[in-house]
């Protein structure tokens, strides 16, 4: 009589297979993420991400189709196999299909569904009980819930903080796994002997005898042959197997990019895994001829622009080649590290930042300067051209990489740059002046805070708690500049201006990027970037005059700072929301203790990644 497994032992099975298949979907989740943010946004990316995978995780378990679930069973490890050996193409190619539609709230949805599920569903059929009848339905959802879901999701965010995998692509993890998979299976599997054998049988009377078999092979190097095979046909389809995407350009023979239906030719020049996603620098080629131009031009055509993206958000960009324009003949263009002319700033905010140095409420001249979040080392560069001894706070060593060799940036004292969190930087710094363990500390005229990255910002860098911090390393003449990426007129911008005014002594102003007049309905309803000027001087920020060389050569600098006036934003439509936002039961200023505005960021994540989508072409984000 067969021995019967108490439903005990079933689901102490059930419970170790989930426990065994965590590492694998943490493995999963880490690539996937890894392959959809560039496109979607982390935001977007997670809204059901966690739905679409318990899903899968739950329904190998309770599905109701005998002959289904037993076809299932008897093929798992070939179906995981080969749904992980399409995962890296079938995740960039959806990806990019649905990110077309220009939704960033089904388009993650129809992903998932098409993508992530069957491929978790896949995974987790592999632990299916032969026979599940044994306990309930309802333990084995708990099981694959508590057991799988959260130590894979725990796991994979271990994963993307290993240094060491920013060099394994997505596809090399889920091809390998694939081959464990099918390799795998094929050594479950029963194989029939190839022995040959004799099929007459003896007379009456005669003796029997036994006859060597002409050839006999054992099932374990039947086994080993079939794996053999296996291989290498998979060494023979890696390339098509793998995903469409650059692991590092600038080790890779590329062919130059054909031109889209609307004739812009993407480049790109560097694309690395880092400490803050996907870190890309690419560009609009130019005009094949200089004669082109003029009808580029006229088309409509985008070129001569280079950009710098971590994940889906732009951290800046400029104008090279035939488009680095400057004011006069005379004007030198700044140059990248191979002496490719460089020009404007696509976005003014940058430039904004710079009129720091023309603040003038202030009694002592800026000296020195420090610069929190690089990006393309715009403002950071044009102090440093003015002479200011500048220093940098950039937690990822990839962006400023890519600012050096790409955007112009130029080899800093090692001792102003600062590869670290800024947070940190702060704290350490805070406690050094208490301790008098610095005996004269650094003080600087002009600290600009822009860390917007993402969809959202670090909300942790904008808390009383660090800007106190930050606060100390500020001259008592100096100037803090802040950059917010939102609507103008908000619960999180009115949030920022009463913890900057609590912070700071309440003496701030506000000026919008926008190159033309923007209503108040426009504050209210358009992404913008807002520049906040605050000082710990008694006397609110003014601004002198500019001079010819303040615009350093620049058209577009010439142009902000001649209309710094017309840019300001009137604080009290911002204070008119005060009473409002105490009804609605949000804090007076932000702490680390009570901090809404990640929340804030994340609702309007959806906003952020539409404007990016409108801001470039959709080839821009599909290849990197």
């Amino acid at each position: 009589m067969a021995e019967t497994k108490s439903p005990g032992d079933s689901l102490l099975r059930v419970s170790i297979n989930g426990l065994l298949l965590a590492p694998v979907i943490s493995l999963v989740l880490f690539t996937y993420e890894r392959a959809v943010v560039p496109n979607y946004a982390s935001v977007p990316t997670r809204l059901f991400l966690a739905h679409f995978t318990l899903l899968g995780l739950i329904l190998p378990h309770i599905q109701p189709f005998g002959a289904l679930r037993r076809f299932l069973t008897h093929w798992r490890w070939f179906i995981a196999g080969i749904a992980l050996a399409l995962a890296p193409n079938a995740t960039y190619w959806f990806a990019m299909l649905t990110a077309r539609r220009k939704d960033p709230y089904w388009g993650p949805i129809t992903l998932h569904s098409t993508v992530l599920f069957p491929l978790v569903y896949a995974l987790a059929n592999c632990t299916v009980s032969d026979t599940p009848k044994q306990f309930s339905q309802a333990t084995v959802n708990i099981v694959a819930l508590l057991s799988a879901y959260p130590i894979a999701r725990s796991l994979a965010g271990i994963l993307a903080a290993q240094t060491r995998l920013f060099n394994v692509t997505n596809s090399q993890i889920l091809l390998i796994l694939s081959v464990l998979s099918i390799n795998y299976g094929i050594f479950q599997a029963g194989f029939p002997s190839m022995s040959s054998k004799s099929t007459s049988k003896p007379t009456k009377g005669q003796k029997q005898k036994r006859r060597p078999s002409s050839f006999s092979v054992s099932p374990l190097w039947e086994k080993l042959a079939a794996i053999a095979c296996f291989n290498a046909f998979l060494v023979s389809m890696h390339p098509k197997l793998h995903a469409p995407v650059l692991a590092d350009p600038m080790k890779t023979l590329v062919l130059p990019p054909k031109p889209t239906a609307d004739g812009i030719r993407v480049q790109i020049l560097s694309s690395v895994q880092s400490t803050s996603g996907l870190i890309v620098v690419g560009e609009a080629m130019s005009p094949p001829k200089e004669e082109d131009l003029e009808a580029y031009d006229e088309a409509g055509t985008l070129h001569s622009l280079r950009y710098l993206r971590a994940g889906h958000s732009l951290l800046g960009g400029v104008w090279f080649g035939l488009r680095a324009m400057t004011l006069t003949k005379e004007d030198v263009p700044l140059m990248d590290s191979v002496g490719v002319p460089l020009g404007d700033s696509i976005y003014a905010a940058f430039v904004l930042q710079e009129a720091a140095r023309l603040v003038n409420s202030t009694t002592k001249a800026p000296e020195n300067a420090l610069i929190i979040g690089l990006g393309t080392g715009i403002a950071a560069n044009a102090f440093h051209r003015h002479n200011l001894s500048t220093s940098i706070i950039e937690i990822d060593p990839a962006v400023y990489s890519a600012a050096r060799k790409f955007f112009g940036f130029p080899d800093l004292d090692p001792d102003n740059v600062f590869l670290e969190d800024a947070r940190g930087w702060a704290a350490r710094k805070h406690s050094e002046i208490q301790e008098g363990a610095n005996k004269e500390p650094v003080l600087y005229d002009i600290v600009v805070h822009d860390c917007f990255s993402g969809g959202s910002i670090p909300e942790q860098l904008f808390s009383v708690e660090f800007l106190q911090d930050l606060k100390s390393v500020v001259h008592p003449e100096g100037v803090i500049v802040v950059n917010f990426a939102g609507r103008a007129i908000s619960e999180a911008s009115r949030l920022i201006l009463r913890t900057l005014e609590k912070t700071f002594g309440g003496q701030c102003k506000a000026l919008f990027d926008s190159p033309t007049y923007v209503s108040g309905e426009q504050l209210e309803e358009e992404f913008m970037n807002i520049v906040f000027f605050c000082s710990l001087s008694s006397r609110p920020p003014t601004f002198r005059s500019a001079y010819v060389d303040d615009a350093l050569g620049s058209p577009i600098r010439k142009h902000i700072f001649a209309t710094l006036h017309l840019r300001e934003i009137d604080l009290s439509l911002l204070r008119e929301g005060d009473e409002l936002d105490k009804m609605n039961g949000l804090p007076d200023v932000i702490t680390d203790a009570n901090n809404p505005l990640g929340k804030m960021q994340e609702e309007r994540a959806l906003d952020h990644w539409k404007v990016m989508r409108g801001v470039l072409p959709d080839v821009f984000w599909e290849t990197f």
